[in-house]
């Protein structure tokens, strides 16, 4: 499996949650699909408006928590019926390789009317990162920053912000300047910037060039530490910036991380990825307010 991350927790340790944020078509769920090596959405999705999704490892059926902390076990995997009002999430347990190692929180899109402001204020501070999705033909808006600046600033330095749909752009120069751009944007607000093609991550399977063309093999790298980080408890020691972005595939430009090596959590309990040898990227600058509405260049 190319995307496999295990860890080896202490016995009592709790399980890292990891946060999905973006707005509506930014390729949160088709990057829920990668992480757990599925061809498709394990839970069935028909309506445009739905809770958030919490992806736990487990066996049984999706189970509705209701605002008073009840939970319902729903009939079927198809969420169409669940209502906003009065849910904070849908917990979904699955058999996962990657739910061994984390939970992960797909929450609606951020642009979403229909979701109430305290689910975001409830289910938020529970995070220990996120992960932000961006396609890339229409990266960082203006309204996505605007959102950004709500996320508890704690998270800023365990957070990714992923570029989906890269293969949209063609020309290196012009991925190039898109990178540029958003690192200019984003400085301080994110760990790393990583342009990603989730279509070629989900037909990598077992292949691990084309796991790694399709820039997901160094963002697991960066998504690894974050999880033996948030398992500790440590926080990273201090690096030296990013360099400029350089493409290094023709298929797709790889991410731009510096080179550092993870340290090992306390008593040799870890992260054990099975093809990831962990790296680590520069530091990002003091957070600062992104800048404005997002376009190609």
């Amino acid at each position: 499996m190319t995307s496999e991350i295990t860890m080896n927790r202490p016995e009592g340790a709790k399980k890292p949650r990891i946060a999905l944020l973006g707005e509506f078509s930014a390729g949160k769920s088709t990057l829920v699909n990668a992480l757990m090596e599925q061809s498709r959405s394990p839970v069935r999705v028909t309506a445009t408006h739905v809770p958030p999704i919490w992806y736990t490892f487990g066996e049984g059926m999706p189970v509705r928590v209701g605002r008073d902390g009840e939970e319902t076990e729903l009939d079927s995997q198809d969420l169409a019926g669940v209502p906003l009002r009065g849910t904070t999430h849908v917990r979904v347990p699955l058999q996962a390789e990657i739910l061994r190692s984390c939970d992960l929180i797909d929450m609606p899109g951020s642009s979403d009317p229909n979701m109430e402001r305290d689910i975001w204020d409830t289910l938020l501070p529970q995070a220990d990162g996120v992960i932000w999705c961006s396609p890339a033909t229409q990266a960082w808006r203006q309204s996505e920053a605007a959102i950004w600046e709500e996320v508890p600033q704690a998270l800023y330095d365990r957070s990714l912000l992923l570029l989906t749909r890269i293969d949209k752009i063609r020309g290196g120069e012009d991925r190039m300047r898109l990178m540029a751009r958003v690192r200019r944007e984003t400085q301080g607000l994110f760990r790393a910037v990583f342009p990603v093609s989730l279509l070629d991550a989900l037909g990598a399977q077992h292949d691990p060039d084309l796991w790694r063309q399709s820039g997901m093999a160094e963002f697991s790298e960066a998504f690894l530490e974050i999880l033996h980080e948030a398992e500790s408890g440590s926080r990273r020691p201090a690096r030296a910036p990013e360099a400029a972005y350089t493409p290094r595939e023709p298929a797709l430009a790889g991410a731009d991380v510096q080179p550092i090596r993870a340290a090992a959590p306390s008593g040799g309990a870890g992260i054990v990825p099975r093809r990831i040898v962990p790296r680590a990227g520069g530091r990002s600058a003091r957070p600062r307010r992104a800048g404005g509405e997002g376009s190609l260049i």
